[in-house]
């Protein structure tokens, strides 16, 4: 059994760079050898371990989902440089559920069986230990289900299809076993009741470093679910649980205007990683990393050899206009001419560090969002002054716009894409306000604009798995 499990969790980070869908083909191999229990506390440490080069991989948050949460708004295109057609379908909305993009509905699903492996032990014995075990798997696991849902459902504030929400699997892996959509409310029951019990099961976990998943992480996670879900006492619910982190988080701590160059940019593992302003990223080592076809810094930077992600230039003519602190962070030289207007390359997404090309962490989650958070959730409670204070006390530290609050959900987005283009939450940003998509420029097609309600906001799940799980509906449309 040591031996199999071995196999599933090391082998993963080979071929995290890899476009096949084969590697999902270890799963049938451990349920082969599995019995329905792990040995011992050793083993069961061995499975999360196992978690995080799924979270980790291409399709899942070392590349796609951000790139997507980029492309799929309108912050950044591809550039008509680009040599191949990486994301260019993506970007241009040119998809459909026979050639989706969203190989996260898979991925995705690898981290919850995995994490399934541990929650659904009973032999290991409880201690404290087993217990931050089991609570970082439901971390784990609700993450996956808050991006599956966010991806492949409606808004849960539309009113639109809320019973098309994804499927809930909590059991051992079976391939013979499929299960339907829950509706909408069921799967935020799940997450925000996994959520809840994976902070206190990590209560005394001594989880230092930030390619871990944490308290924080899911406390943090917790605070968007409930932004997200919206129902009756859910805006306070997030409320309190920012205040709480930023009263109480040990390890952790937002950034200054000061520190953003190093934090994004430097070659320095010390001055780049595991820093008090991340909440969770992704491992990238000289041994294991996404590689040169995957890597999200292999698509950002304006040398590398997969160049092609550029910010349109509207939104750096607005922060250029202040003279915005962030302006370090971007990059006007060397933009390809073919463009019209040209782009602005980003520098926020490093392709090297000093131990190699693809070895930089990917960040994907950060403190300084729950400022954010709140504002979005003060606003949304109607308490329009304390948002838009907060909104130009943190605009005045980068040197940004003055906001008059005339449309105070539009103002703090503006200020947020601002600081957050490139990290991949625009687009969950606008579904979660019911706001549409509006590129300005660089359509890469014939689709500038997407309204609010239409069908490309739910991504259509891949017809490989309706096949495999015929009581799974498509959304409709699709």
């Amino acid at each position: 059994m040591k031996k199999h499990i071995y196999r599933l969790l090391f082998i993963v980070p080979i071929l995290l760079s890899s476009c096949s869908e084969d590697r999902l083909d270890l799963i049938p191999e451990v349920g082969d050898v599995y019995d329905g229990n792990l040995k011992n506390e050793d083993q069961m440490a061995q499975v999360v371990q196992g978690i995080y080069p799924k979270l980790g991989s291409g399709s899942n948050f070392g590349a796609d989902i951000l790139i997507q949460g980029e492309l799929l708004s309108d912050n950044i295109f591809v550039s008509n440089a680009a040599g191949d057609i990486a994301y260019v379908n993506t970007a241009a909305f040119a998809w459909h559920s026979g050639n989706s993009p969203f190989g996260q509905y898979r991925g995705l699903y690898e981290v919850v069986q995995q994490a399934n492996l541990v929650l659904n032990d009973t032999n290991v014995p409880i201690n404290d230990n087993v217990l931050s075990l089991k609570g970082e798997a439901k971390i784990a696991r609700a993450l996956a289900m808050f991006y599956l849902v966010q991806g492949f459902s409606p808004n849960p504030t539309s009113g639109v299809n809320q019973e098309y929400g994804i499927p809930i699997k909590n059991d051992i892996y079976d391939p013979q076993k499929t299960v339907g959509r829950s509706t909408i409310d069921e799967v935020y029951d799940f997450i925000i009741r996994d959520l809840t019990e994976g902070i206190e099961g990590m209560a005394n976990s001594s989880r230092q470093d930030k390619i871990y998943l944490s308290a924080t992480a899911g406390k943090y996670l917790l605070s968007k679910v409930y932004l997200t879900r919206g129902k009756s006492g859910d805006y306070q619910k997030s409320i309190d649980l920012v205040d709480d982190i930023l009263k109480s988080s040990s390890n952790f701590s937002m950034i200054e205007a000061s520190g953003l160059v190093n934090y994004f940019t430097s070659k320095e593992i010390s001055l780049l990683e595991n820093q008090p302003e991340t909440i969770f990223e992704i491992s990238q080592t000289s041994i294991s990393n996404l590689g040169i076809n995957t890597h999200p810094g292999q698509y950002y930077t304006f040398n590398a050899s997969k160049r092609r992600l550029m910010m349109r230039t509207s939104l750096y003519n607005t922060m250029n206009s202040t003279k915005d602190v962030r302006l370090s962070l971007f990059q006007t030289a060397q933009a390809p001419t073919v463009d019209d207007p040209k782009g602005v390359w980003l520098k926020k997404v490093p392709q090297s560090t000093s131990e190699g090309a693809n070895t930089a962490n990917v960040k994907v989650f950060r403190m300084t969002e729950l400022l954010f958070i709140k504002m979005e959730a003060l606003a949304k409670l109607g308490r329009k002054s304390e948002a838009l204070t907060l909104l130009n006390e943190f605009a005045l530290t980068r040197k940004s716009s003055v906001y008059k609050g005339d449309d105070i959900i539009t103002d703090i987005l503006t200020e947020k894409q601002k600081e957050f283009i490139g990290e991949g939450l625009r687009f969950y940003d606008l579904k979660r306000n019911n706001l549409p998509i509006v590129k300005t420029s660089n359509c890469n097609g014939n689709i500038c604009e997407v309204s609010a309600n239409d069908k490309l906001f739910v991504f259509p799940i891949p017809i490989g798995e309706l096949d495999r799980a015929p009581e799974v509906k498509q959304y409709p449309g699709w």
